[in-house]
């Protein structure tokens, strides 16, 4: 029934004299695993294992400020931890993206253990989990119980834009923490897919609080 629905519709960074990160490249599809990607090979975790939360963060979301490609944020523990229970019960969803031209570009994604992919859901429609990904999100939770805190990074391409990027980001939290409302649609697509009401969805963008969370970091263009 879901499949139904669907088908009709190298890095471096220095603070200080200390070098905190590591080099890290991957590409792979919306339904690949990427075995071994885990947040120490990206970032020298054993010498902020005594850092304060705050100084973590302020490092996370300064090297990538500037990053080209790249989206990070770090996210409040709980925050995190009713999103992936959510996400076990609902890994799917669609989001609409709205375009400078008035109309708007409907995106798939799908949750899976600590990554969030998202890719056209044409693309999807045509090549299913080999479908290459626009944005992927990736939740680092080695500080989640130690530092109260979830690091978050996204590496998007085009044709996705970084404020498109941004606003799919703040679309999951809407749809899977921050709104109640939104999230029972996110439960309808998954669970009663006969029942999901498009109109709805796009009847949210016209929502004057799909703004940019207060955790998300992007690059300026």
């Amino acid at each position: 029934m879901l499949s139904h629905l669907i088908k009709n519709i190298g890095i471096r960074s220095r603070v200080g004299s200390i070098s905190f990160y590591r080099n890290f490249a991957a590409q792979v599809g919306i339904g690949a695993d990427i075995p071994g990607h885990t947040l120490d090979d990206i970032m020298k975790t054993e010498l902020l294992k005594d850092a304060k939360p705050e100084d973590i963060s302020r490092v996370w979301t300064e090297y990538h400020q500037n990053k080209e490609g790249f989206v990070c944020g770090v996210i409040p523990s709980l925050h995190y931890a009713e999103i992936e229970a959510k996400g076990k019960i609902c890994p799917r969803f669609v989001y609409a993206i709205p375009k400078d031209s008035g109309g708007f570009e409907m995106m798939y994604s799908e949750i899976h253990q600590h990554r969030v992919s998202f890719t056209s859901l044409e693309a999807f429609k045509a090549l299913q989990s080999s479908a290459p990904p626009l944005l992927e999100l990736f939740h680092y939770v080695d500080f989640q119980q130690t530092k109260d805190l979830v690091l978050m990074r996204g590496s998007y391409k085009s044709p996705l834009t970084s404020n498109e990027a941004v606003f799919l980001v703040n679309q999951l939290q809407m749809y899977y923490r921050i709104d109640p409302e939104r999230y029972k649609l996110v439960h309808t697509f998954n669970h009663n897919p006969m029942f999901f009401d498009f109109n709805t969805l796009l009847q949210n963008l016209d929502s004057p609080d799909l703004l940019t969370p207060s955790h998300t970091q992007k690059k300026e263009s």
